[in-house]
């Protein structure tokens, strides 16, 4: 870390603390010692390229895309520090559509300038602690009639810098803002009057405070709380103030409800109340706040520590040098001044969140409502969890790895405290069950791999497990994976399962979420955790439908929802089937492969992309959403990278904008504009919990990137620019590659991109199978092993590959538009062992010469002449093929079980259409079959287990069950 930056922080009031108080410690694993830095340009002054008023108006008039909240950044102007606590800021109303960031542009009144907010929801959140300043008296109630009390302003009185915030209102006071890490400090100026009001309507906030409670204390100060719910309402958590003026007030009074009692020093614990202060003839008063979520004294003390010189110039200047600081983490040069521009407003926008949440005493409130102490590391809240996983929180790591430390320990002991699971939305001590998915877990895991390593992480796995494995874990009063016993019992959410929004959309979810876990055990050397949750992270092929081309939603009976279309959002979460079959970046691949090759992939993404942000319910793209953020860059693993090259300098172009309106859809606490910053860069985040990058061709002639581990990334562009999209050739320190993915611990040094950038597609470039990034599907075996055993139960061998042929004619799917014999698990109450089984059905539609060999297991598995291979099998009755099905397998030299003349305990063949001939296997029943296949392939090594049917000389359908396979030596 920078000594200027770190000294910056330190003087703005930044730091964790020590402190005595209750509660065990919960300081994360002792951090490595970071290499020496290496020699970097001295900072240059980036302050005015960054317009915090980007977001704060619609981006995009197209109605269609108003229905996720609204085509609008939803970020606020005011003064902030990096993941501050504090976000001092003007609100134009409370928890409006259109300004749930607390400011809408197109508005000209203030109703308020509140401590708390977040950039970008796309629902009501915080606006906590308000004031307003006025010219007057108090006749109605501002906690019922705040419309009475509003203040007209125009922009050309107002200024928004990094660090600080002015506006002069029409009633002619000037209000000036800055902050400290968890204070707020203001000068507000009154005309010479004796009506010099401030409210402090402490009862309203964005979502509708539950209670409130304010104290007039002395001559001088307030101090109280606001209880209020988290975003959109949901959890619920209690923030506390204290407040002081340099200047003695004159006379006060408080309100509740429609009743203003003057003189008053109390508003009591209620809703809708607040109370006023009123000072002597007007002019300059000071007022520095401190905010804690742990008590009034808390923030008192935050308040003294932070700012204890009422030195709003030099607090000012603090704030502002933090900033400048930061951003200059990243130095871009060259380029147009819109697109710098750009670029600062989304960098700074990428770093305002998640939140300081612990006191400069080290004091935190948990998620099980008991105060702890932070000892060598601070506590963070607030973290949007389905939005900021996919890159934003990856710029954290790559960063700022202490404060990443920190946010994943956060998120630790906040599984910790609230039961066992990671927390989905949490605001403040809540979760709020907004969204869906596991984002918790990919979060701690892209924390990590990008560079935020000292924290818990065998505590971070053991979390991740319990979540993923253990139906019923939570987070507070939130499920982590609603659905789950489903997901591992079907290997996909059936769409009919209750309390679950967007089962495809969930299904979809839980897999990425299980990549990113399996990402994150295998750096920790776990390697058989690695390759569990890489199985189960394959559980969205189920619901790719080889006849519609599409991932679409199934019933619990394995069809198909019925009139399928690819833009219907009915299992979906704001997006449809279009959008969301793209959502599979732990293994583009095995998409791509479905879909019929590298030629079929581009085809369709030309056609997604043709569109670039067409709202929720349409073919195309919808850009202005995470769960589509990723699918630009798709193109590079099908080997057409110069195509995301195209498709990314659109967007950078045609989306963003360096005014108020910059920003087409939700901020979400810097996802939206964290793409920006990566887009621009030409690296993108793409696979979840893997440290790295897709190339795509940088928007600047030089950039350098002061890595949070002390190196240097350099990135020169030669013909950057309008006339430089496609990439041409890469030199990387020097060495030309082609390769389109570059691993994080390739930069471990200082390193250097050297583009040569043109007008032209160079559709050679990155055209490679060998180039394209790495895809992860179920690992295939490459260790011998002397024995294999699955009951297809949790923590047991799961199937490496789903409804998967390996050759197959004439085999249709078993009923409603499925196209092939399926093989996958399912827990139906037909299991052998356990609860689950795994389930084969399909329908033979040729009575000459039918059959499917489907993939489940590959192993490496040597065979000795005592080598037995036994299973269970259960045909159902109802299906009158079901018996003509048995386990086969493939040995490495390219023979089969089936053709070597194995024969099972009744002297049947064990070959699918020999044991249905040979009717021993009775229907509704389970049937263990046995053979001692060391007697037919001594000395071979099996590389293959199969499930199979075949029979030559009937049509209909099969289905039925197979369980606890073993194969012992």
């Amino acid at each position: 870390m920078r000594s200027g930056w770190l000294a910056a922080l330190l003087v703005a009031g930044c730091g964790g603390g020590g402190g005595n108080s209750g509660g065990h410690d919960d300081a994360p694993m002792t951090a490595a010692q970071a290499p020496t830095e290496a020699a970097q340009a001295a900072d240059v002054n980036l302050l005015p390229l960054v317009n915090p008023f980007v977001g704060t108006k619609i981006g995009n008039p197209n109605p269609d895309n108003q229905g996720t909240g609204g085509a609008v950044g939803n970020t606020f102007p005011g003064a902030t520090l990096p993941f501050g606590m504090v976000q001092y800021s003007p609100d134009t109303g409370y928890g409006e559509f259109y300004g749930f960031g607390g400011y809408n542009y197109d508005k000209g009144v203030i109703q308020g300038i509140s401590l708390i907010h977040s950039s970008g929801t796309g629902c009501s959140i915080q606006q906590d602690i308000s004031m307003l300043p006025i010219v007057g008296n108090i006749a109605s109630s501002p906690g019922t009639h705040i419309e009475n009390y509003q203040v007209g302003f125009s922009h050309a009185n107002e200024q928004a810098v990094p660090g600080s915030y002015r506006v002069g209102l029409n009633n002619g006071v000037n209000a000036e803002l800055t902050v400290t890490k968890r204070t707020g400090a203001s000068r507000f100026t009154w005309p010479a009057t004796n009506d010099a009001t401030m409210i402090l309507n402490i009862g309203r906030n964005g979502v509708g405070a539950r209670s409130a409670q304010l104290e007039i204390v002395g001559t001088d100060s307030v101090q109280g709380f606001v209880e209020t719910g988290g975003v959109c309402g949901g959890g619920g958590y209690f923030v506390y103030f204290h407040g002081q003026f340099d200047k003695p007030f004159a006379s006060f009074g408080t309100y509740q409800g429609d009743t203003v009692t003057p003189g008053s020093r109390t508003a009591a614990r209620a809703q809708n109340n607040g109370g006023w202060v009123k000072f002597a003839g007007g002019g300059q008063v000071k007022l520095r706040i401190g905010v804690s979520y742990v008590s009034t004294a808390n923030a008192k003390l935050n308040m003294q520590t932070e700012n204890p010189a009422w030195d709003f110039d030099g607090l000012k200047s603090a704030a502002q040098a933090t900033w400048n600081a930061t951003l200059n983490k990243v130095q871009v040069t060259g380029g147009s001044t819109d697109d710098r521009t750009k670029f600062y407003s989304a960098l700074y926008h990428s770093l305002l969140h998640p939140n300081l949440f612990s006191d400069v005493n080290g004091q935190y409130i948990g998620f099980d409502n008991k105060t702890y102490t932070a000892n060598g590391w601070d506590k963070y809240a607030t973290f949007s969890g389905w939005d900021i996983y996919r890159s934003q929180v990856q710029l954290i790591g790559w960063l700022a790895p202490k404060e990443a430390s920190d946010m994943a320990q956060s998120m630790v002991v906040d599984a910790e405290k609230g039961g066992g699971g990671y927390p989905k939305w949490p605001t403040a001590n809540d979760d709020t069950c907004v969204m869906v998915g596991d984002a918790g877990a990919v979060i701690v895991a892209n924390l990590y791999a990008f560079g935020g390593r000292s924290f818990d992480t065998a505590a971070a796995l053991r979390y991740m497990e319990q979540g993923a494995t253990q139906p019923g874990t939570r987070s507070r009063n939130c499920e982590t994976r609603p659905g789950l016993a489903d997901y591992l019992g079907h290997g996909y959410i059936p769409i009919e399962t209750p309390n679950l929004w967007g089962a495809a959309a969930s299904a979809e979810e839980y897999a990425l979420a299980d990549s990113a876990i399996a990402q994150f055990a295998g750096s920790l050397g776990d390697t058989a955790r690695r390759d569990k949750y890489l199985t189960q992270a394959q559980m969205w092929k189920p619901l790719y439908s080889k006849v519609s081309g599409y991932l679409h939603p199934r019933t619990a009976g394995g069809s198909f929802k019925s009139g399928f279309t690819r833009t219907d959002g009915a299992g979906f979460v704001e997006g449809d089937s279009a959008q969301y079959t793209w959502m599979v970046p732990q293994n583009y691949r095995g998409l791509f492969d479905r879909m019929g090759g590298n030629a079929a992939a581009i085809a369709r993404l030309d056609e997604h992309f043709t569109q670039l942000d067409s709202g929720p319910n349409s073919p195309y793209a919808f850009m202005g959403n995470e769960p589509e953020h990723g699918t630009p860059w798709a193109y590079a693993f099908a080997g057409a990278p110069y195509k995301s090259q195209a498709v990314v300098r659109r967007i950078l172009s045609d989306l963003y904008k360096t005014g108020p309106d910059g920003l087409t859809g939700n901020d979400d606490l810097g996802a939206t504009s964290a793409w920006y910053v990566w887009g621009a860069l030409g690296l993108y985040p793409e696979i979840p919990g893997l440290g790295g990058f897709v190339l795509g061709s940088p928007l600047f002639p030089s950039t350098a990137v002061r890595m949070g581990n002390g190196r240097t990334l350099t990135i020169n562009a030669s013909n950057a620019g309008a006339n430089g999209t496609y990439v041409q050739s890469l030199k990387v320190n020097g060495a030309t590659s082609t390769r389109t993915w570059l691993a994080l611990s390739q930069l471990d040094a200082d390193t250097t991109l050297d583009y040569v950038l043109g007008a032209s597609a160079n559709t050679a470039w990155g055209s490679a199978a060998a180039d394209a990034p790495p895809s992860f599907d179920a690992p295939r075996t490459t260790t011998n092993a002397s024995g294999f055993f699955s009951d297809f139960e949790a923590g047991i061998a799961q199937p490496d590959w789903n409804d998967t042929a390996d050759f197959q004619a004439n085999v249709g799917g078993f009923c409603c538009g499925l196209a092939g014999m399926e093989t996958s698990t399912r827990r139906e109450n037909i299991a052998h062992s356990g609860s689950t089984a795994l389930m084969y059905s399909g329908n033979d539609t040729d009575a000459t010469r039918s059959f499917s060999y489907n993939k489940v297991f590959d192993v490496r598995i040597p065979v000795t002449a005592s080598t037995t291979l036994s299973y269970w099998i259960y045909p159902q009755g109802s299906a009158p093929n079901s018996a003509f099905v048995a386990v086969d397998l493939i040995f490495t030299d390219g023979s089969s079980l089936r053709d070597s003349g194995a024969t099972d305990q009744n002297g049947v063949r064990v070959h699918p259409e020999f044991q249905g001939r040979g009717g021993r296997l009775a229907g509704n029943t389970w049937n263990e079959v046995r053979s001692a296949i060391g007697q037919w392939a001594a000395g071979k090594t099996i590389a293959r287990i199969l499930v199979a049917y075949d029979r030559p000389d009937a049509t209909g359908t099969f289905r039925g069950f197979v369980d606890d396979i073993r194969i012992a030596p």
